[in-house]
């Protein structure tokens, strides 16, 4: 028998969804809870959460007085220009090292027109199949010839611009961490239900989720980034998928 269109729930094709299995002190199984990944309308509350919070973070990291800033940020008088000097490039390192990333991919030999003699395409295979042994080694160079370049900048400038861009540097990183960490939690907290139909939620409110344990909490984190590293590796696999016709593109398929 044929299935009408209309018996299709197509809102179930797009829900992410897995079990986590919580865990006490002891490394004891003590429950199942099930996550789900929240839709548009709760991701843009948890966003908006997420926002308050790093605003919140950057007046008192501002305010000399504050326990965060005093907690956090390094004052003139007490840090040596070394010391800054470090913090920034440290600062700087996730930001350097996906630069060097993509400064090694660019060197990816280009790949031969498909007219090209076949001995051409045999090269232009062998060199792309040497390039992953390599390119960790590649990137790390690269990296250290950028940090290289960012400590002869850093050299150039006053120990007062060093300081402000250390102090911009600090308050933007932790208030980047704060965002993330609060739109994860509110996600977590709206995506986290006691039961397999997705009907109650594990908690009756975001206090309660924020009073929990700590390792509790972390359980949760972790249940909720696997079920979304798992929407994102399909993703990557779906594009990684070649046209199931040789010779066309994609683009050229409309897929």
């Amino acid at each position: 028998m044929d299935i009408e269109k209309n018996d299709i729930d197509l809102t179930k094709l797009f829900r992410w969804e897995g079990e986590v299995t919580i865990r006490d002190q002891f490394g004891d199984d003590v429950g199942i809870v099930y996550i789900r990944l929240v839709g548009d309308k709760s991701i843009n509350r948890a966003r908006v959460y997420g926002l308050r919070q790093s605003a919140e973070l950057r007046d008192k990291l501002r305010d000399k007085e504050s326990a965060e800033h005093k907690a956090y940020i390094l004052e003139l008088g007490t840090a040596d220009r070394d010391r800054l000097i470090a913090g920034v490039k440290l600062l700087q390192l996730i930001e350097l090292s996906g630069e060097a990333r993509k400064n090694v991919l660019t060197k990816l030999p280009p790949e031969p027109d498909s007219d090209a003699p076949l001995e051409e395409h045999e090269e232009y295979q062998k060199k792309v199949d040497e390039f992953p042994e390599n390119f960790g080694n590649l990137v790390e160079k690269e990296l250290k010839k950028l940090l290289k370049a960012e400590e002869k900048r850093l050299d150039k400038m006053s120990t007062d611009e060093v300081y402000k861009e250390y102090w911009d540097m600090t308050i933007d990183f932790l208030c980047q961490e704060e965002m993330n960490r609060g739109f994860l939690d509110m996600n977590v907290y709206q995506g986290t239900y006691k039961d397999a139909k997705y009907r109650k939620r594990l908690f009756k409110s975001f206090d309660d989720f924020e009073d929990a344990a700590s390792e509790l909490k972390s359980q949760l984190r972790d249940g909720y980034q696997e079920v979304e590293l798992g929407m994102s590796e399909l993703k990557k696999l779906r594009e990684a998928t070649p046209s199931p016709q040789p010779g066309i593109s994609q683009e050229e398929t409309g897929e």
